[in-house]
Order: structure tokens, then C-alpha cells, then sequence
């Protein structure tokens, strides 16, 4: 089931993040699109329609269930899709043709629920009843679990089971343009076996036993997996062509041994990993490679990582004594062990989509007001490529989606009312909204020139939307 109205009013409010956090609102650069307590604000894979939860109540036995609702991001009359949905991640989501499920009304014992669809101007529709778990796919396709068993859908289609898929309990498509499903199900035993469905049809082919986790690359060519999965021990990373030449089978090709976390790049089929993975203190020695290709070692005592876009640069914490501890940020091209070290103690840190920066928390203040917010090119720090610092005062950001340079900015306040929401646009930080719900503020796609986000202020509550430069 691991993101309108003018700013021109906002001109006064340039001034940024200050030096403290706030405690007042500022006036909101925001058209109201909802009014009302929100939860779990989401929009829809080309930026047109907002949903959300609202009316959230506590229902015997089952916690808090809402009403599913959706409207034009710029604006007009809402559709109640479901009702009885958790606020929980995983109980609705968007889907690759701008469809939206939800899975409501479920049952408090067996977790169990109706998994209802709503496609742009129809009614939603029931799909399936007794169903724990659903994911959606490239072309909008649906998958899900019901009562025991696993089916899929095509858009508008009707669900047919799948063969083989009984005990499922992790269920993913892969990305476009590959076409095919994968799952981990319970097998002899109670192990986890992954299996795959290429096509999303037919018999599956047995990826790997005692699988730990799972992901397809970003191309939907590849299946990743960590195998052989035992108590006390990690196990190796594998990887399977999801779509193997005519006559051949899918035979796994060995990238890794006792390998902990791993990550495909967001645009390339190039993977990273923490191997010989010490999971009491989350850490491990980082190497990347292709599938097929000798893998090369950046570092030891790694504990986060993660790869540009485009698979060529890598960033990670590495952990350090030298000078005394510290957990440094380092920066280094993919395919060679060069590491530059961009920032001692970061805490937080992500590429820009186009690849060009790389984005960081760092400074932070002994008080928890915060810590400030740098850039530095992704070809890592030089004479002429020193760290911009974008922000003070930071409790988190997020990047934009698309080309351009545009992040949204929280801060923390004094009042513990939310945070603080600013967006850097155009070479500038622009405040947007005060007492903002932590986490809900979202950049559009498909280019992240408008902003959306829940607004708890008791005088003005609801979803927001503001266009940036």
C-alpha cells in the first residue's frame, strides 16, 4: 500500500524565517480551497485535484475514522469519495491515472474493509469487499487483498485473482514502463517468499525465499531483494531482470552479502546498500553498483544514504573520530570511493530532482530552535562551490518536484501551535502561513510551483493553496 492565488500580497512578508521562531501567525498567503480540521493532504500525480481526510471522529473500537474528500487544487465543489478511513498512511492514495482509493469502513477484529475507487466524473465505486491492502499501478491499474487472496484490476475493469498470490501481505507494482507485480507471501512455514507476476498475468515466477524487503528500480527493469533472511543475520541482495529476453529465465544475479537497508537511484538502475549491517546501532559499510557490475566501497560506519537522481553522486552520514565524534556528510560520484566531506553533524539531507544541489540541515541549536538550511552544488564543496546557507531556523524542508529550485521550509514556534511555512522561490524565501500542521505542506506536481497545506490557526482552519514564482 519508503508531492490559486497571488503572492503578490505576500511582498511584505519577504523577510523570511527571523531569528527566533514565531509565535503570531502571518496573514496567509493562501486561498482557502477547504474549511474545517483536515488530515493527510495529498495531491493528485499531475497537481490538479487536492484529497484529504476531514470530519475524523473516534468510532468504537476502530479509532479515528474520516471522509475521504477531493477538489480541483484551484478550487470548487468537493467529492466525498469514502467514509471510515483511517488517517494513517496506506488507506488512500492517488493513483497513476488520477483515480483515488481508499480503503473505509473496516472491520476492528480482522482490519478488514471496503476498497472504494473514484475516477473525475463518475461516482465512486465499490471494488471489492474483505480486502486488508491495496496498491496502485503505472497505468492505473489496482491491486489488492481479499480475504486471503490476491487480485488486480485494470482501470474500470473488473478484479481477477491472481494465481499463487494466497497469503500476500507486501504487494508492488513496478513503475512504467514495466508491467508487472510483486509480493511477498507466506510460504512453508510461515517464510516470506517473493514472487512475481510478469505481465500481471498467469503463474508467478519465484524471485527469492526468506525475503526481507523488496523494491522494483525506477525503470521497472530490475527486482531487488534481501534473501536468505535468518534471526540474528542479515541476509544477501539480489536482483532479477523483470523482464528477461525470450527463452530465458529470470535468474538472480548476487549483488551483495549480509546486507541491511537498500535504495534503487530515483532515475537510474543503479543501487546502494549498507552491507555487513550492524543492526544495533543502524550502520554498515555503503557500496553502489550495478546489477552485474563489481560494486565499489565508499565507506564505513555509514547509517543514512541516499542516491542523486540520475545514479552518478552519492550522499551519506558517515560516523567519525578523528578531531572527536562527529557524523559527517559526505559527498562522492557513485562510481568512484572520492569522498569530499560537505558537513559535520548534518541532520537531514536531499538531492534537488534535476540533480544539481544537494540540500542539508545543519547547525543546529543546542535549544531545539532549529538548525540552518544549506545547499551545496552535487559536484560537492570547492573554491567556487561553497555552501549557500538558505534558511535559519529550520525543522524541516522538502524539494520540490520537476525542474527548478524550490523547497518548502517549516519552522518551529514558541506557542508549540504547528510551524511556521515559508517556500524558497526564485532565489528568496517567501512566508506563506503560520501555524501550519507539521508535515502536511506539499509542493504540486508536476513542476512544484504551487503550494498546498492544512492550516490549524482556530480562526482560519482548512486546506490552503498558494502559487510561487
Amino acid at each position: 500500500m519508503r508531492t490559486r492565488t497571488t503572492l503578490a500580497a505576500a511582498a511584505a512578508l519577504l523577510a523570511g524565517i527571523g531569528c527566533t521562531p514565531r509565535t503570531a501567525p502571518p496573514i496567509s498567503a493562501g486561498k482557502r480551497i477547504s474549511e474545517g480540521a483536515a488530515a493527510a493532504l495529498s495531491a493528485s500525480p499531475d497537481g490538479s485535484r487536492l484529497a484529504w481526510l476531514g470530519g475524523c471522529a473516534a468510532a468504537a473500537g476502530k479509532g479515528l475514522a474520516c471522509s475521504l474528500l477531493t477538489a480541483p487544487a484551484g478550487g470548487g465543489s468537493q467529492v466525498h469519495v469514502a467514509e471510515g478511513v483511517a488517517p494513517e498512511a496506506g488507506f488512500h492514495a492517488w493513483n497513476a491515472d488520477g483515480s483515488l482509493s481508499a480503503l473505509g469502513r473496516r472491520d476492528p477484529v480482522t482490519g478488514a474493509g471496503e476498497l472504494v475507487v473514484w475516477r473525475p466524473g463518475l461516482e465512486p465505486r465499490v471494488l471489492a469487499r474483505r480486502v486488508t491492502m491495496f496498491t496502485g499501478g503505472p497505468g492505473g491499474e489496482i491491486a489488492f487483498v481479499a480475504d486471503g487472496e490476491l487480485f488486480s484490476a485494470a482501470p474500470g475493469g473488473a478484479p481477477v485473482r491472481l494465481p499463487g498470490g494466497g497469503g500476500a501481505f507486501e504487494i508492488a507494482f513496478a513503475p512504467a514502463p514495466g508491467r508487472a507485480l510483486a509480493a511477498r507471501v507466506r510460504g512453508s512455514g510461515g517464510s516470506p517468499v517473493l514472487l512475481l507476476w510478469p505481465g500481471v498475468a498467469g503463474e508467478p515466477v519465484v524471485v527469492a525465499r526468506d525475503v526481507g524487503s523488496f523494491a522494483f528500480s525506477t525503470d521497472g527493469a530490475w527486482l531487488a531483494a534481501v534473501a536468505g533472511v535468518a534471526p540474528g543475520a542479515e541476509g544477501n541482495l539480489v536482483a532479477v531482470p523483470v523482464s528477461p529476453p525470450a527463452g530465458s529465465a529470470a535468474e538472480p544475479v548476487t549483488v551483495a552479502r549480509a546486507v541491511g537497508p537498500f535504495h534503487w537511484a530515483p532515475g537510474a538502475a543503479r543501487l546502494a546498500w549498507l552491507e555487513g549491517f550492524d543492526s544495533r546501532v543502524h550502520a554498515g559499510r555503503l557500496a553502489s553498483a550495478r546489477p552485474g557490475e563489481a560494486a565499489v566501497v565508499h565507506g564505513e560506519r555509514v547509517t543514512a544514504f541516499e542516491l542523486a537522481p540520475g545514479g552518478d553522486r552519492l550522499a551519506y552520514v558517515r560516523h567519525v573520530t578523528d578531531g572527536g565524534y562527529a557524523a559527517n556528510l559526505d559527498l562522492s560520484p557513485s562510481g568512484a570511493a572520492e569522498p569530499a566531506t560537505v558537513a559535520r553533524d548534518a541532520v537531514a539531507f536531499a538531492f534537488s530532482p534535476d540533480g544539481r544541489f544537494l540540500h542539508y540541515r545543519a547547525g543546529c541549536t543546542p535549544a531545539g530552535d532549529g538548525c540552518a538550511l544549506f545547499r551545496v552544488p552535487s559536484a560537492g564543496p570547492g573554491p567556487s562551490r561553497s555552501p549557500e546557507r538558505m534558511a535559519d531556523h529550520v525543522a524541516s524542508f522538502a524539494v520540490a518536484p520537476g525542474p527548478g529550485e524550490r523547497l518548502l521550509v517549516a519552522s518551529g514556534r514558541k506557542d508549540g501551535a504547528g510551524v511556521d511555512l515559508s517556500a524558497w522561490a526564485g532565489g528568496r524565501l517567501i512566508a506563506l502561513d503560520g501555524k501550519v500542521l507539521p508535515g502536511s505542506a506539499l509542493l504540486l506536481p508536476p513542476d512544484g510551483r504551487r503550494a498546498a497545506w492544512i492550516g490549524t490557526a482556530p480562526e482560519r482552519p482548512g486546506v490552503f493553496l498558494a502559487d510561487l514564482p
